[in-house]
């Protein structure tokens, strides 16, 4: 049942992703002709700020989330609405705290821009940002019961359709009207119909989340908020990491920096963003895996996953390395490009963010919150000391070098070692080092694979679309040539070729 409740996320998610984003690239080729430069900035960095009053979220989400699982695996409605009450309640909690927040920090926004490129209504602008953000929290927690019982389908598919909408239409406000405000207010509507037909279906299905009033016992609610405590460290290194780039673009180099960022930005969220939606369809069947099953069958599918996920981001990681700029002139000019160096380092961080996933997985199904908890303190600390000083020589490039730096430092070790030694805890410290022998190997093999396709493209350089594709068919080859000489012999490639075998075997009867 998990491995069906699996596959029928990660079509829905996938999927939805792929169409989405090409609407979404679609979309933001017309935004470039029809909008300035600057108006990119502004919603790179407008979506930053919001990111960061997000902390106020403390990974409340996570920590509730992890906490349906075993009641969900049980069937034990009680608990289950018992513990949807609290979800709600510190829900609306923080919408109101990112509201106040949000409105407290309008008054500064001069202090975050160097270059407002001549925007005007700065101000409204922001406020439709902060009413979005805000509106977010009101019914999302009950996305979380469908997530609980490995069906997050039904959230996604609304997403996925109101999403697809949601561009068309926006595509159709810039043409007719350049009207960066109303570009915005179909944003609101169209994110916000999703989580009202979700919250609808899950009091339809689960009848009993309103009929139950009662909050969790005492003794299970300090559980809840000792995890919550925990994932607050996290929330914070990941908003401090990870949303404050475009803020130190737009005050060291200037709000077109945050423009030109915000396009490569826009392909590598969008792989990140299906990736989320490939990785989120295992969330609930992991969920159930770790609150029933033992550590050596857990390990089992950790390996399995690992090797997945590396393959899959290596191929973008070498690919991106050696076509991004070609990419980047093909669709939206020379202008919009960065140097060959700046892009080394943005790939750089992309690759291991992608290399952290499958352990930040285990960690959320397994619960292991706590141990980690002051990792993302040191990482936010080292990530802003860096930037800060790598900004005034390198600039873009020393931002994001800061951030890679952070990350080699604290989470690159840290992760799997926690997950290792409290998750997985059998024979732990030799899995470790089989991990960090992989982890070198791969990443050696991948620095080689971009070398030599950057050294091809840059002797045949893509000057149109079908050169383009032609570069990425040939890189794909070699690829796949490479992947499967180095992993084959792994008794992880036999599970994930005996599973896809299986899968293929029951689909075709």
């Amino acid at each position: 049942m998990r491995t069906r409740y699996t596959l029928i996320n990660m079509v829905v998610n996938i999927g939805g992703q792929l169409l989405n984003q090409v609407l979404g690239f679609i979309g933001r080729m017309v935004f470039i002709h029809y909008l300035s430069a600057a108006y990119l900035g502004v919603n790179g960095l407008f979506t930053d700020v919001l990111g960061m009053l997000n902390l106020a979220e403390l990974g409340i989400g996570t920590a509730m989330i992890f906490s349906l699982y075993e009641p969900a695996a049980k069937d034990d409605k009680r608990k289950l609405a018992q513990l949807m009450n609290l979800y709600k309640i510190l829900y609306r909690v923080v919408a109101v705290i990112v509201l106040l927040v949000g409105l407290a920090l309008m008054p500064f926004l001069g202090f975050f821009i160097k270059d407002s490129g001549g925007i005007e209504n700065l101000k409204l602008i922001y406020l439709m940002y902060v009413a979005n953000s805000v509106c977010s929290y009101l019914l999302s927690y009950k996305n979380s019961i469908f997530l609980a019982y490995q069906k997050a389908y039904v959230k996604n598919l609304w997403a996925v359709l109101c999403d697809a909408i949601k561009t068309v239409l926006q595509i159709v406000i810039i043409v007719l009207t350049r009207n960066f405000i109303l570009y915005l207010l179909v944003q609101f509507v169209l994110q916000f119909i999703p989580n009202i037909i979700v919250s609808c279906k899950a009091d339809k299905e689960y009848p009993y989340l309103k009929e139950c009033k009662e909050l969790p016992e005492r003794e299970e609610f300090f559980g809840i908020l000792r995890n919550i405590g925990a994932m607050s460290f996290h929330k914070l290194g990941t908003v401090i990491v990870r949303n404050t780039d475009s803020l130190l673009m737009s005050s060291f180099v200037g709000l077109l920096s945050v423009g030109i960022y915000s396009n490569y930005k826009l392909v590598l969220s969008g792989i990140n963003n299906l990736m989320d939606k490939f990785s989120n369809a295992f969330t609930g069947s992991l969920g159930n895996l770790g609150a029933i099953e033992d550590e050596t069958r857990v390990y089992g599918i950790y390996q399995e996953l690992d090797l997945l996920f590396f393959v899959i981001y290596a191929y973008w990681t070498a690919g991106f390395f050696a076509l991004f700029n070609s990419f980047i002139t093909i669709c939206f000019g020379p202008d919009y490009c960065f140097s060959v160096a700046t892009v080394a380092v943005l790939v750089m961080e992309f690759y291991i963010s992608g290399q952290r996933k499958v352990n930040l997985m285990f960690r959320e199904a397994k619960g292991l919150f706590w141990y980690d908890r002051y990792k993302p303190l040191f990482e936010s600390v080292i990530n802003l000391t860096t930037s800060l000083l790598l900004v005034q020589k390198f600039g873009v490039a020393g931002i994001l070098g800061g951030t890679v730096i952070s990350s080699v430092c604290t989470c690159v070790w840290v992760e799997p070692y926690i997950l290792m030694r409290y998750g997985i805890r059998d024979e732990w410290q030799k899995k470790l080092r089989d991990y960090f022998v992989r982890y070198a190997q791969r990443a050696a093999m991948v620095t080689a694979l971009a070398a030599v396709s950057y050294g091809w493209v840059k002797f045949c350089p893509a000057k149109n679309i079908l050169w383009f594709l032609l570069d990425g068919i040939l890189y794909t080859l070699l690829f796949a040539v490479v992947m499967v000489l180095f992993c084959r012999k792994t008794p992880a490639f036999a599970q994930l070729k005996g599973r896809a075998l299986a899968i293929l075997k029951r689909g075709g009867k």
